[in-house]
């Protein structure tokens, strides 16, 4: 429907304040904007006169007009200057050029109530400074290029392609285009839904790169109806001193179209390990990063990524690792680091040290990383699915070897184990915890056993409980509220294909016996969750509980397995 507005004024009258406002201080006004036609273009009204903006980068548009003296706001205009759309409030006036706004979007940034570092970071993080997560701000990224390369993307979203595109970063304050950027679509599940999540690759040999970064993920967040799950799960990994991405919101945008509210993260490979363990020094010599997937597409050999021996170095070369960074990536020889470290933990007896352990791995950090698995319910993870973890091989401590978790999404009440064995209390009734390789050796030393277990109630009782992270999490919401309504309401550019969490997601005829007693055959077909209820609960549903929810429940339930 067209609206009038009676205080939209027309061309002549435009043209009469362009001469009396001559003398007055102009300033440039520039929004982020989406009209729905091409014939629509995008004004400022200030003191109720309409200045016309230029388009620029496709969604970018800008002007020149005087400083407001009570109010100025942004609308889209018809070709017959009347008003489509107007902002459903008025912006206070600001005497400088206004930083790169969001129509409709009152707020440009936002207080956020941080979690509290409880942890100092191990000794191997040397993390760069950088700008591509400011806190409280949600920036917008713009995809563009070749509208076929696009759509060969969508139409062939199960398969493994990329395509040559360009992307535009715009922030509060800058804007970066970087051109030739391969473009994929990313993660595993993630594929069959509509909402789908991307890859980001600057080429290797440029000087491309995004505040230190040169390769990014996308996620769509479409399979958490809170959109924080992840964005709390990668703070919490932070406050505790462990290797993690960063995590911010952005708008994407696809050739000028809106694609909803996305999670910002970074890419773990060359040169990510640079910028995490050596300050992004250049010419830094990367060890071994290994990532456990539990098993690859199309494998043939029965392994998985569990950390167990093999005595044929090929059979860790059949897809249930990958080596994202190091010397070399093709060759059997190149998992010779991870093959001792499983025959380490094999021949692990009584009489292996501590020390022993420690030159192998770095405790410390491992004690961490599955502390926040129990804590946060990673249910996709090592201790549960032997996925989505990664093992670094320290060059600055003789190859030691670095743990820590990745792809965050199944967490803090989304599980894909029984929701009673991830809220239990009792460390030891954590899916995996006595099943892994890893795990249930390491902790039938009481040197590692009684420290996880006093890490545990300390990182309870000092962030993961319901006091420290509600106010972070208010803070969080409060900032992406309008934006979860706008994603809601766009239409989804992928397509459903083979739901990820069905009835018939683990075969009757699969043999359960090498995953951890809990994992749930099937889940019941349920009203999905609002935003709210997501967050706040209560969740009406016997499979997934609301964030606050299990971060209250989890940590009760760890403080009287204690008392008791």
């Amino acid at each position: 429907m067209i609206l009038t507005l009676t205080k939209t004024i027309a061309i002549p009258l435009l043209l009469a304040a362009l001469n009396v406002n001559a003398q007055q201080q102009n300033i440039t006004y520039k929004v982020i904007a989406s009209p729905y036609t091409s014939d629509q273009s995008v004004v400022v009204v200030v003191d109720n006169t309409v200045w016309p903006l230029t388009n620029t980068l496709g969604i970018m548009y800008q002007g020149v007009a005087p400083i407001a003296q009570t109010e100025y706001h942004y609308a889209i205009m018809e070709s017959n200057q009347q008003v489509n759309t107007t902002e459903e409030f008025t912006r206070s006036p600001v005497s400088e050029s206004t930083v790169n706004e969001f129509f409709n979007r009152e707020k440009n940034s936002y207080q956020i109530k941080s979690l509290p570092n409880v942890m100092t970071p191990l000794h191997s993080i040397n993390r760069i400074q950088s700008d591509l997560h400011i806190e409280g701000q949600i920036s917008t990224i713009h995809i563009w290029g070749n509208a076929s390369a696009v759509s060969l993307l969508h139409e062939n979203q199960l398969e493994d392609l990329d395509v040559e595109l360009n992307f535009t970063y715009i922030g509060l304050q800058e804007v970066h285009t970087f051109e030739n950027v391969k473009v994929s679509l990313a993660g595993r599940s993630s594929r069959y839904i509509p909402k789908l999540s991307y890859g980001l690759k600057m080429k290797k040999k440029s000087d491309d790169n995004l505040f230190g970064y040169k390769n990014l993920k996308l996620r769509s967040l479409g399979m958490d109806p809170s959109y924080i799950r992840e964005c709390v799960a990668y703070s919490t990994l932070k406050a505790a001193g462990l290797p993690a991405s960063g995590f911010s919101y952005v708008r994407l945008f696809i050739n000028n179209k809106p694609i909803g509210l996305y999670g910002l993260i970074e890419t773990f490979q060359d040169p990510w390990v640079a910028s995490q363990f050596a300050g992004g020094d250049k010419n830094y010599e990367s060890g071994y990063l290994y990532q456990g997937v539990t098993a690859g597409d199309n494998q043939t050999l029965p392994v998985m990524s569990n950390l167990d021996y093999h005595s044929n170095i090929s059979y860790y070369n059949a897809g249930e690792y990958k080596i994202k960074a190091g010397p070399s990536k093709k060759n059997d020889e190149d998992y010779t680091r991870l093959q001792n470290f499983t025959q380490f933990i094999r021949d692990a007896n009584a009489e292996t040290t501590v020390e022993e352990w420690r030159q192998q791995l770095d405790t410390d950090g491992f004690l961490r990383s599955m502390v926040l698995e129990n804590l946060l319910g990673l249910s996709d993870a090592y201790m549960t699915l032997v996925n989505n973890f990664y093992l670094y091989s320290d060059p600055k401590s003789s190859g030691q070897l670095v743990f820590f978790a990745a792809d965050l999404d199944t967490t803090l009440g989304i599980s894909l184990f029984e929701m009673n064995m991830m809220l239990s209390g009792n460390f030891t009734e954590h899916p995996g915890f006595t099943f892994q390789p890893l795990t249930k050796k390491i902790f039938s030393y009481e040197a590692f056993s009684t420290p996880y277990q006093e890490l545990l109630l300390n990182l309870t009782n000092s962030l993961v409980n319901p006091t420290i992270m509600n106010p972070f999490i208010d803070s969080v919401v409060t900032m992406i509220t309008r934006d979860v309504k706008w994603d809601d309401a766009l239409p989804k550019i992928g397509s459903f294909n083979i739901p990820p969490i069905s009835n018939t997601t683990i075969d009757d005829s699969m043999s359960l016996e090498i995953f951890p007693p809990g994992l749930r055959r099937s889940w019941s077909e349920e009203a999905p969750q609002t935003f709210e209820s997501a967050v706040n609960g209560p969740s009406n549903s016997t499979t997934m509980e609301s964030v606050k929810d299990f971060i209250a429940k989890k940590s009760q339930a760890i403080i009287t397995f204690f008392n008791n």
